[in-house]
């Protein structure tokens, strides 16, 4: 992923030490902002809320090949309004999208760079007898590369199109490749 850097932001990351966070975006209904420095942060009008919410992220990693990137975020579910927000709503190719930004006493310096930008595939619940964590899966927009397009030709498929349409009402029964063209 090709990226340019805010001259602000490289010039941060030039001296010896530096500060360093993420902010993570996730596309709900109403969009969570979560970050992992131990102060929020305020960036573009959104506020990233600290708290200790985000626990874990899987390291980014980058290729020149064209393939499904994967990726998973770890936050806590003690705050129930996580848990309650994937069980409520469409999570499915929700949006997640991951900057790193240089700070300096809790200020970001120039504009963040942007890591990771992926889908939510999936995500899993572990409560504990002390703990409860909300593991989500993402992937990257190959993720549906090798998916099959189009309409299946069976009678199913056919009423959503064309209810009352009985055209493909025995197609199951005819189980021979039918050749389209040429031969």
């Amino acid at each position: 992923m090709s990226r340019t850097v805010n001259s602000s932001t490289a010039t941060e990351l030039a001296k010896d030490a530096f500060e360093m966070a993420h902010l993570v975006t996730i596309d709900f209904d109403t969009p969570v902002y979560l970050t992992d420095n131990p102060h929020d942060l305020t960036y573009d009008g959104d506020d990233y809320e600290a708290g200790g919410h985000l626990l874990q992220m899987s390291n980014v990693t980058e290729s020149s090949d064209v393939r499904v990137g994967k990726y998973s975020l770890q936050i806590s579910g003690v705050d129930q309004s996580y848990i309650s927000i994937l069980l409520s709503q469409s999570y499915i190719n929700r949006q997640v999208l991951i900057y790193r930004a240089a700070l300096n006493n809790n200020t970001i310096i120039g504009d963040p760079i942007l890591l990771y930008n992926g889908r939510i595939d999936g995500f899993t619940i572990a409560d504990g007898d002390n703990s409860s964590d909300i593991t989500i899966s993402t992937a990257s927009h190959w993720s549906d590369f090798e998916k099959k397009a189009g309409r299946k030709t069976n009678n199913n498929s056919q009423q959503i199109f064309f209810s009352g349409d009985l055209g493909f009402e025995f197609a199951s029964s005819t189980v021979t490749d039918l050749k389209w063209g040429r031969v």
